[in-house]
């Protein structure tokens, strides 16, 4: 009976470990979505617009951002910030 609650507290611990390994995924019914994003260019200018559609790839540090106006940007994830107003 006294490990019960110590084993239950380190299966909790790690569940919330398991889910924030998920990243941009569904979880639990939980969908990530955005509104707005600025992608960073590789001269240093950034393009802001209205999000039409995203994705972030498994197994690699890339995103796709469509802006509304059909502009479309593949690059590093650390170049985008994705964000609601």
């Amino acid at each position: 009976m006294k490990f019960k609650k110590p084993l239950a507290i380190a299966l909790l611990g790690l569940s919330f470990v398991w889910l924030a390994a998920c990243g941009n995924k569904d979880v639990l019914g939980t969908t990530f979505t955005f509104n707005y994003a600025k992608v960073k260019m590789v001269d240093g200018q950034i393009v802001e617009g209205k999000v039409k559609q995203w994705a972030k790839y498994e197994k690699q540090d890339s995103i796709r951002v469509t802006f509304e106006n059909g502009d479309e940007y593949y690059t590093h994830s650390s170049n985008v910030t994705l964000y609601n107003k």
